[in-house]
């Protein structure tokens, strides 16, 4: 028998999983170094920074004990989010209750989903 007779499924896809990110972290680092941001397009910019500045329309706390009702997140823009959305890794809420929901917003889910972040906050599918 030898060190490791056995290994935990989720702990092996897991390890594979953030040293993917690692490697993708590098590779945007690199990719900074070597770039001057300022001539990049608004679109590529989000890529980067992965950063969406909110419209908060209501307090949290008020959207987040409102009365909801579930939208889709394609049909969603204008509406005011009453829970957190949040892409993992690397766990930032992308929507925070009381902001409200933009085409931007709406892209850089998809975006996360296509790249395999795990969503949470959703309950309707993409």
């Amino acid at each position: 028998m030898g060190k490791y007779d056995a290994i935990d499924v989720n702990v092996y896809q897991s390890n594979i999983f953030h040293t993917k990110m690692l490697i993708k972290e590098i590779e945007l680092q690199h990719y900074l170094f070597n770039t001057d941001v300022y001539k990049l397009t608004p679109k590529q910019r989000l890529e980067i920074t992965m950063y969406i500045n909110p419209d908060v329309a209501l307090t949290a706390q008020k959207a987040f004990y409102s009365e909801k009702k579930q939208i889709p997140p394609i049909d969603s823009a204008s509406s005011i989010s009453g829970e957190f959305v949040m892409a993992y890794p690397p766990g930032i809420p992308i929507l925070a209750p009381g902001e409200r929901i933009t085409e931007e917003m709406i892209n850089y889910i998809l975006y996360a989903k296509d790249k395999g972040c795990v969503m949470t906050g959703l309950k309707t599918r993409l």
